[in-house]
């Protein structure tokens, strides 16, 4: 058989391949669709944060090969952070924005991320999610149909309020809003005052209006939400060197081909050192804008919180034996 040079054009056109014995079938190639995956945040999209998630997924879709795509959307523009997580469990093709203390009730061990006085420094949540003891936690959650995606640092968290706090006992009867969470119950409890539980989108008017007297987050949060407005004291408790986590459902993991596994799981792990200096940036520069906006910051005792956050072990009993000492020496 001759080839002809049309024929031969036509032949690589259509992905056919040329051969000795002349020409073969044409195989038809196929743009390959890219998978959506949907963001889920929590914070708005004028937060200083939100346009890191928005760098995170661009570096998953260009790690992919074309065969992911990420839209990220604010403000839980698709569901409340509980209800979504559950829908993700069961096999929605959502990227979830949660803290670790949000997977208590699939891996109750999870909570520990958000332990008050746990983590030190934000090195710390880096060292935990890597090491071997959490990497079993991890196989657990894969059988309750969650994958965590990546965990990273973010803020150190404090207490806006309508006084000052020097001490823990000066919280004593201060309506301090929490996230309907056991862990986070946990936190109002070291905090010292009673516990509100509010959701963040209705904290602004919680505060306002008195509901609440006391709210705690990082720097950057309390100024983009502008809570700044509503309370005139930051205290510096630190009680929180905060963890966030993005989580996803493990069957649609499961059945994406091999580039788009690889790039989730690189840049979700790469991006914990990747995001960590940005934060930190975030709260050297709000806390100038707090300033400026007439918030009067005070340092605080904190002997008093550390004691309380050593009695959370406690109030866990079904988190596993001796797994809250073993953290405490993984990150050491």
């Amino acid at each position: 058989m001759t080839l002809t040079r049309k024929d031969f054009l036509k032949t690589i056109a259509l992905g056919g391949a040329v051969t000795a014995a002349g020409l073969a079938a044409p195989r038809i190639l196929r743009a390959q669709t890219p998978t959506l995956l949907r963001m889920n945040m929590v914070i708005g999209n004028q937060d200083p944060m939100f346009p890191m998630w928005q760098d995170f997924g661009r570096r998953i879709e260009e790690a992919s090969d074309g065969t992911l795509k990420i839209e990220v959307f604010p403000t839980e523009t698709l569901g409340k952070t509980v209800d979504m997580i559950e829908a993700v469990s069961r096999g929605a093709p959502i990227l979830q924005d949660s803290d670790p203390s949000h997977l208590y009730n699939y891996v109750p061990d999870f909570a520990i991320f958000m332990a008050p006085y746990m983590f030190k420094k934000p090195e710390d949540i880096g060292t935990a999610w890597n090491s071997e003891m959490v990497a079993g936690w991890e196989e657990k959650l894969h059988e309750r149909g969650l994958r965590v995606l990546t965990m990273t640092y973010f803020g150190t968290r404090h207490l806006l309020s309508k006084r000052q706090v020097m001490k823990r006992e000066d919280t004593a009867g201060m309506k301090i809003r929490n996230a309907p969470t056991k862990m986070w119950n946990e936190v109002g409890r070291v905090l010292g005052g009673e516990i509100t539980n509010t959701a963040w989108s209705e904290v602004y008017t919680a505060l306002s209006q008195g509901v609440a007297e006391g709210a705690e987050s990082p720097l950057s949060i309390l100024y983009s939400a502008r809570l700044y407005e509503t309370l005139p004291y930051i205290s510096l408790t630190g009680h929180l060197v905060a963890t966030t986590s993005i989580v996803m459902s493990q069957s649609i993991y499961d059945g994406l081909p091999d580039p788009a596994k690889k790039a989730l799981d690189t840049v979700g792990r790469d991006y914990t050192a990747i995001r960590q200096p940005m934060i930190e940036g975030l709260e050297s520069e709000y806390r100038g804008k707090l300033e400026e906006a007439g918030i009067v910051f005070n340092d605080v005792d904190k002997s008093g919180f550390i004691a309380a956050a050593a009695e959370t072990p406690k109030n866990f009993p079904e988190w596993t034996p001796g797994m809250y000492e073993k953290m405490l020496e993984i990150i050491a």
